[in-house]
């Protein structure tokens, strides 16, 4: 998992039409896992949280996604690589953000919300 850092640059390649952004803020998302406890062997719930990056659209040449929209991305769904001399955050497979203003994103919107509080 890439360490996610303020003002790093993400890369989306988008199908030939490239959108470049800029992370805004780190923001972690609660939630129950279920774990093996080492020393008794049973599954324990236990309270977790993951990393997302709250980004902001830069650079867009896909006429769908406007300059300034919001999105979400997982920190395990990145990773840091090198282009033109910077480093910069790419996606390890596909793409998968959550845009705010997608339907059926209202969890996407709330915590982009509650960030900026």
């Amino acid at each position: 998992m890439a360490y996610l850092k303020k003002d790093s640059s993400v890369f989306i390649a988008n199908n030939g039409k490239p959108i470049t952004a800029l992370i805004k803020k780190v923001a972690f998302r609660k939630y129950l896992a279920n774990v093996t406890d080492k020393k008794t062997g049973k599954k324990v719930r236990k309270r977790k949280s993951m990393p997302f990056a709250v980004c902001e659209v830069k650079v867009s040449l896909d006429p769908t996604i406007p300059l300034g929209a919001e999105f979400l991305i997982a920190g395990y769904k990145l990773c840091h690589a090198v282009m033109q001399g910077e480093r910069i955050l790419t996606f390890r497979d596909t793409y998968a953000t959550e845009f705010a203003s997608e339907y059926g994103n209202d969890w996407v919107r709330k915590l982009i919300m509650e960030e900026e509080v």
